[in-house]
């Protein structure tokens, strides 16, 4: 019964790598470059579910789970035990005889009993022959408990996986946000460094000078917020992925289009039939008719078999001899009925009963929010893969409009303030492209956690426990 987390190969390879890395950069000294890794996007996801402490805990519950069902179990087999004492008898016991009787024991009424050394030993065996259902149904509710806690897991690593893929493309925007930046910043510079020249030579104005200059401080500050907003989204991604903050991580992928969603016919079907969240629901509400067939079974007999055998003796000495010790076995075939509980077993039921109704609305509920979830996700992605071809558009006219000022300004039909303002819509244009992109990528993350089963990382389908 299996239930470790199978991390990708490439993950547990770049591990391997960044431990090394590490290590040896540790031992080099302070000095060294830090270590740089090329990180692509599975790549991050594999990590982040191999280093992910939620699903470490996920684990161990269904290791926990496991011992359960195993404990549930047990009650089918018979149990031996053995039990045994050597006692001294420092001071014996005594029992008390009437005066009428004491002549017979030569007049004494106290009479000491046993010997200085007593040994006793014991080997008793029970089995479980039949208890109205009792044991089957104990050990189903433990095997439902174990199949929900495996589907919890999935759903955990489903969250993870999805954490991962939003972090990484977060981290992407954020690096496309610092080229967009670093290049308005040298197209500004560029412009300031023109309109001194012109002003020098008298064809400049010096209220366009001064334009120049205030968007080149102006372009500073977004320059520095980039910058730190990528330092930002490295240490989550590094976090996420497990990754020492000494590691340089360079992404490998970029932001990219998505293609268009299934329909939303197969995305239900699909949510439907492999949804971790709505398998561990409907594990759980297995699991409360189990509970309810428990309380039931409470009001049954149960019958046991029963045996035991004693070893028992008394000596002067340390040890009894052949003559000093004697044995016994007896055996029992036991039954036990119910009569009357005080209402106990009804209560049981009542709140068994009840618990099940409960599990069943709770899983009615999850269902209907995740199919709202469904579609909501993907009219979030249709919504953001209309804005790309627009966005694009925008970009292409932003990059014309500003060839077109350069090459008036080349000309002397335009001032440096129009050029100024044809780099100003580019590089609008552009952050929203980056905006556009980011937006379409976490939307299909988003659509991908919505529908649920999507992480082929764990397979509690493979695994679940059956009659």
């Amino acid at each position: 019964m299996g239930n470790h987390f199978r991390t990708a190969p490439a993950g547990l390879a770049l591990v391997a790598v960044v431990a090394a890395l590490a290590v040896t950069a540790t031992l080099a000294g302070a000095d060294q470059p830090p270590a740089r890794l090329l990180l692509g996007l599975d790549d991050a996801v594999a990590m982040a579910l191999g280093s992910d402490e939620q699903l470490r805990q996920a684990a161990e519950a269904v290791r926990g789970a496991e011992a359960d069902l195993l404990g549930a179990g047990s009650g089918r087999l018979p149990q031996l035990s053995v039990a045994g004492s050597w006692t001294s008898n420092l001071k014996k016991p005594s029992f008390f005889l009437p005066p009428d009787m004491a002549a017979g024991f030569g007049g004494e009424t106290r009479i000491e009993m046993g010997r200085d050394v007593s040994v006793q030993g014991a080997a008793t065996l029970s089995w479980t022959l039949w208890s109205a259902g009792r044991l089957s149904a104990g050990v189903g509710a433990a095997r439902e408990a174990l199949n929900a806690t495996r589907w919890q897991r999935a759903l955990v690593a489903d969250v993870v996986a999805y954490q991962a893929r939003a972090t990484y493309f977060g981290t992407l925007l954020a690096a496309e946000q610092v080229r967009i930046a670093e290049k308005a910043m040298a197209e500004t510079e560029e412009a300031l460094r023109v309109a001194r020249a012109g002003h020098e030579q008298g064809t400049t104005s010096r209220f366009d000078l001064l334009r120049a200059e205030v968007e080149v401080a102006n372009r500073t500050s977004p320059l520095i917020q980039a910058r730190n907003a990528q330092d930002q989204a490295l240490l989550a991604l590094r976090r996420l992925c497990g990754l020492p903050a000494s590691v340089d991580v360079v992404l490998a992928d970029s932001l990219a289009a998505v293609s268009a969603p299934e329909s939303l016919e197969s995305l239900l079907d699909r949510m439907s039939a492999g949804s971790p969240e709505l398998k561990a629901l409907d594990r759980m509400v297995a699991l409360r008719r189990q509970s309810v067939s428990l309380a039931r079974a409470g009001r049954g007999p149960v019958v046991q078999l029963q045996g035991q055998y004693v070893l028992q003796g008394e000596t002067d000495d340390l040890f009894p001899g052949d003559d000093e010790r004697a044995t016994s076995a007896t055996a029992a075939l036991a039954v036990s009925m119910p009569i009357f509980d005080g209402f106990a077993a009804k209560a049981d039921i009542g709140r068994a009963e009840a618990d099940l109704r409960a599990a069943e609305a709770e899983l009615d509920r999850v269902g209907n929010d995740r199919r709202l979830s469904v579609r909501q996700a993907r009219l979030a992605l249709e919504s953001a893969r209309a804005a790309l071809d627009g966005r694009r558009e925008s970009v292409a006219l932003a990059e014309e409009a500003h060839r077109l000022a350069l090459v008036r300004l080349e000309n002397g039909i335009a001032t440096p303030l129009e050029r100024l303002d044809a780099e100003l819509a580019l590089t609008e244009a552009r952050a929203q492209l980056a905006q556009t992109l980011y937006d379409c990528n976490v939307a299909r993350a988003a659509l991908d956690l919505a529908v649920g089963g999507t992480n082929g990382n764990v397979a509690p389908a493979a695994q679940e426990e059956s009659e």
